[in-house]
C-alpha cells in the first residue's frame, strides 16, 4: 500500500468514494522553522492543521456513509511538529504517514485520480487544511516545503483550480473539495509572479468526454475570495469542527424518513456554526463559508438520529446569568445548568448544548418564585429556545 494510503477496501467493481485528506502545518521555511526566508508575508507555523486532517480522516472512516458508494479508500498526507501514525479506526492498523511535500501532493492526487477513474458513479473527496494565498480566481495550496525553490517559491504549491480542472476528465461524477484555508492575497506569491501561476498542475486541462455523464463539483471553503481563515492553536480548526458538527446532523433533514446530508444544506449548517459566538467566539460571523457551483445531491446518510445544536435562554437576556436551567426528556432529566455556570466573557449568552432529535422540556428557575418551561422537538439545522414569564 503506498505511505499515503491509510484505509483501502477491495475492489468489487462497485461505485465507491475516494477520499484525499492533506494537513499542512510545519512549513520548514516560514517563520519558526528550521530554515526561514528573509520574507515568507507573515506566514508562520500552524498546529491546527495536521489535528484537522487526522480529525477528518478518523470521521471519513468510521462514520462517513453512503449505501450508494461507500468509501473506497482514503489518502493522508500530513506535515506536524511531531510526526506520529495514523491509526485506521476500523482495522486498528497503525500507518506512517507520508510528509505533504508538493511532490507527495503530486503523487497521492494522481493515484486518487486512477482510483475515481474507475467507476462513472464514483464520488472524489478532496481536502486540504494549511495556508492558501489567493488572487482573484486563483488559489495556491501551499505545501510543507513552500519556499523550497528560491526562484520560484510556488513551485511547491498545488493550483487549486487547475486541480479541479484537471479532474473534469475523471469518470468520478460526483466531486466535492473542502479547502480549510485562507483566501487572502500575498505580495510575496501570487501577486509577484508577474503571470498566472499559482502553483503546480498535476492534471492535464482538458474537456469533459462526451460519453460520460455530467460532472457534478463542489468547493467549499472555509471564508470568501480575500479573506482569512482561522483556528486554535493544537485544536480542529472552526471551519473543520463546523463540518463536522453539521455532518454529526446539524446539516440533515427526513424527508424520506430516514436522515440524510446533502450538499446544500451542509453549507447551510456550517455556516450556522461560524455565526454563533458560542462556537466561533470573538470571529463569529467574521469567517464566512461559501462554494463555488451548488449541485444539490446526498452526500451522507446517517446511522442514528441526528445531534442539533440548541440555545436555550429567557426573554430577557440579562436573566441568563442568574438561571438555573433544567432540559428534561420524558421526564428524567438530561441536562443541568447552574446559575454560577456562565462564560465570564458573556455572562449573558444562551445555554448552548447539542441533543439528539426529539421532544424535550426546558425550564428556567429564576429565584426562589419564577420558573419559565416550554416544550419543544428539536430537529435540524438547530432549535432556539425562549423560555417567556406567563
Amino acid at each position: 500500500m503506498a505511505g499515503s494510503v491509510v484505509h483501502l477496501e477491495e475492489d468489487t467493481g462497485l461505485p465507491r468514494t475516494h477520499a484525499l485528506v492533506i494537513g499542512v502545518g510545519k512549513y520548514p521555511h516560514l517563520a519558526g522553522g528550521e530554515a526561514p526566508v528573509a520574507d515568507s508575508d507573515g506566514m508562520r507555523q500552524l498546529s491546527s492543521p495536521p489535528v484537522s486532517a487526522r480529525a477528518l480522516a478518523t470521521w471519513l472512516i468510521s462514520e462517513y456513509n453512503d449505501p450508494q458508494r461507500r468509501l473506497g479508500s482514503l489518502a493522508l498526507l500530513l506535515s506536524e511538529e511531531q510526526p506520529a501514525p495514523f491509526v485506521n479506526p476500523r482495522t486498528g492498523t497503525a500507518h506512517d504517514v507520508d510528509v505533504a511535500t508538493i511532490d507527495n501532493i503530486l503523487t497521492a492526487i494522481r493515484e486518487w485520480y486512477d482510483r475515481g477513474d474507475s467507476h462513472v458513479d464514483n464520488r472524489l473527496i478532496f481536502y486540504f487544511c494549511g495556508h492558501g494565498v489567493s488572487q482573484g480566481d486563483d488559489m495556491a495550496l501551499l505545501a510543507a516545503d513552500i519556499f523550497a525553490d528560491e526562484h520560484n517559491p510556488l513551485n511547491s504549491a498545488l493550483d487549486f483550480a487547475g486541480l479541479m480542472n484537471g479532474l473534469k476528465r475523471c469518470k468520478a461524477s460526483q466531486q466535492v473539495f473542502f479547502v480549510d484555508a485562507c483566501r487572502s492575497n500575498s505580495d510575496v506569491l501570487i501577486e509577484s509572479s508577474g503571470t498566472r501561476f499559482a502553483g503546480q498542475t498535476p492534471l492535464g486541462a482538458g474537456t469533459r468526454p462526451l460519453d460520460l455523464p455530467r460532472r457534478f463539483h463542489i468547493p467549499y471553503y472555509a471564508t470568501l475570495a480575500g479573506d482569512r481563515s482561522h483556528a486554535r492553536p493544537g485544536q480542529v480548526s472552526l471551519f473543520t469542527e463546523a463540518l463536522l458538527k453539521s455532518l454529526a446532523g446539524a446539516a440533515s433533514d427526513d424527508p424520506e424518513g430516514d436522515w440524510r446530508v446533502n450538499t446544500s444544506h451542509l453549507l447551510e449548517a456550517i455556516d450556522h456554526f461560524m455565526h454563533q459566538p458560542q462556537f466561533a467566539g470573538a470571529v463569529a460571523g467574521v469567517q464566512v463559508p461559501s462554494v463555488g457551483e451548488l449541485p444539490v445531491f446526498v452526500l451522507h446518510e446517517l446511522a442514528d438520529p441526528p445531534v442539533v445544536p440548541v440555545y436555550v435562554g429567557c426573554e430577557h437576556a440579562e436573566d441568563n446569568a442568574d438561571a438555573e436551567f433544567v432540559c428534561r426528556e420524558g421526564g428524567q432529566e438530561r441536562l443541568r445548568r447552574a446559575p454560577g455556570e456562565v462564560d465570564e466573557a458573556d455572562p449573558q449568552s444562551e445555554w448552548a448544548i447539542e441533543l439528539s432529535f426529539g421532544n424535550y422540556d426546558f425550564e428556567a428557575r429564576l429565584g426562589d418564585h419564577d420558573v419559565l418551561t416550554k416544550s419543544v422537538t428539536v430537529r435540524p439545522v438547530f432549535r432556539r429556545v425562549q423560555l417567556v414569564k406567563r
